[in-house]
């Protein structure tokens, strides 16, 4: 977990990474709705990668619920959440949490954001201890190095067994969507704010995807734009969540990300919807 003093809200040099926003729209859905907690499994303060958003955590963990009516008028709760979270976070503000509600695209899947949020603290766990065992094989300076070198092994080996607990086993990883080098067919304005809409109007009503067959990736003029609904109609055919975070975060699994390709930027493509994705 990064240092108290980071900060909790975009860096300037560099764009957020993808747990980011899972973490933020968890927390609020949490704030929104206090009762999700219990739906979103074991979940520890220290899973979040962002110090801030982790002590947050802790203190909505802690605080106990208010009550459901009282709490869609009364704001009080949330502020005894941020003065139990500024003990810890100093810098968070009430403007901050009132962001973490705005941005939370559906309290309902809270639990499915809190996996996100689990699975990205195994992977930095797990490079973690893959990056110490590969300094263990070449510091030469170690005064035992093959005892060493065995001791992060052995670590490396029960951290893997302990997340082969964690985590339901998958068939295998889902496969790289490089995009292709070709020009686009057709990106005039007009062709490629229609491919947003409809994009953004299918993230919203994901239940009518499953109608339109007749629609593939190749169909797009923005190569981009294809790999977006291929992540949609994935997302659908297994019955998962459909939100922009959700999206982004497929489209994170699938290697659609890169340095011209924030996080942010694929969120605001699945955002604005308007009307029907039939339509």
């Amino acid at each position: 977990m990064p240092h108290p003093t980071d900060g909790y809200e975009d860096n300037d040099l560099a764009p957020p990474q993808p747990v980011h926003y899972a973490e933020q729209a968890l927390l609020g859905a949490l704030l929104l709705d206090p009762l999700r907690l219990a739906e979103i499994g074991a979940l520890d303060a220290e899973h979040f990668d962002n110090y801030a958003h982790g002590t947050l955590f802790a203190a909505i963990r802690s605080v106990p619920a208010p009550d459901p009516e009282q709490h869609l008028t009364d704001p009080a709760w949330l502020y005894t959440i941020l003065d139990s979270a500024r003990t810890e976070a100093p810098g968070l503000t009430a403007s901050y949490l009132h962001t973490l509600i705005q941005v939370c695209p559906w309290p309902k899947h809270a639990a499915t954001y809190a996996r996100m949020i689990r699975a990205d603290h195994a992977r930095r766990t797990l490079g973690a201890h893959a990056e110490r065992l590969a300094l263990a094989t070449t510091d030469a300076t170690l005064p035992n190095p093959a005892a060493t070198t065995l001791a992060q092994a052995d670590a490396l080996a029960r951290f893997l067994e302990d997340l082969a607990g964690q985590f339901a086993p998958h068939p295998g990883s889902l496969p790289r969507m490089p995009l292709p080098l070709e020009p686009s067919r057709y990106t005039g304005e007009e062709a490629l704010d229609e491919e947003q809409f409809l994009l953004a109007s299918a993230t919203a009503h994901p239940a009518e995807l499953k109608e339109m067959h007749w629609l593939l990736p190749e169909d797009f003029a923005l190569p981009l734009h294809g790999a977006l609904w291929r992540c949609l109609t994935a997302l659908t055919h297994r019955g998962d969540p459909v939100d922009p975070v959700t999206v982004m975060w497929e489209a994170q699994h699938r290697g659609l990300l890169n340095a011209d390709i924030a996080p942010a930027d694929l969120m605001a493509l699945t955002s604005t919807p308007v009307g029907s994705p039939e339509y």
